[in-house]
């Protein structure tokens, strides 16, 4: 019926766009094990980075149920980055935000950027359930995932190549404190001051 095909069009296009990122991490995984270059980063705004990658995303995560809340801190050091690196990294998390915030009667995602003394912050956090059932170091190996039969489906991918590709920039991404109200990340970019 006419009123359904754009629903399912809906699902379609988030589908394959799901589909289009496993595919994509697997071939970038592919290329991490064999010791190629994944990230060449460059002196950048972070600020600018984020909002303009948020602006690709943000589409897709709307049509999906998820709201992002964006904050970016004034006068934000110059970091060592690279654009689409850092747009993967905050694409995976996302995707896991909306896979595990789908049970919430109001599904949301904050992005917040602040300056440290050693670079930039950036802070991905929703309000799913947290995050049980592996310890924080097992999180970021390939092909492990939560010891959860409810959990959503996925390969257990997204993690292990977002810090791979945090850490290829002169980065780091971490588990941030343990909560019952949400998983909380937190990407580093190392200042640059040239």
């Amino acid at each position: 019926r006419p009123e359904q095909s754009t629903v399912y069009a809906g699902r379609i296009a988030a589908e394959s766009g799901r589909l289009g990122r496993v595919v994509s991490n697997m071939l970038d995984l592919a290329r991490l094990e064999r010791g190629a270059k994944i990230a060449s980063p460059r002196p950048g705004d972070a600020g600018s980075a984020v909002s303009r990658c948020l602006d690709r995303l943000r589409p897709s995560l709307d049509d999906a149920g998820l709201l992002i809340e964006l904050e970016i801190e004034d006068r934000l050091p110059r970091v060592s980055l690279d654009q689409d690196a850092l747009c993967q990294i905050l694409d995976n998390l996302l995707d896991n935000a909306e896979k595990y915030t789908r049970e919430q009667d109001h599904r949301t995602a904050s992005v917040t950027v602040q300056g440290t003394s050693e670079g930039v912050r950036i802070t991905v956090a929703d309000n799913g359930p947290g995050i049980h059932g592996i310890s924080r170091g097992a999180l970021f190996e390939p092909y492990r995932r939560p010891d959860d039969d409810n959990a959503p489906a996925g390969l257990g991918l997204g993690l292990a190549l977002a810090r791979s590709l945090a850490v290829a920039q002169g980065g780091d991404l971490e588990l941030g404190e343990a909560s019952d109200t949400g998983a909380v990340f937190v990407l580093t970019l190392a200042r640059c001051d040239s």
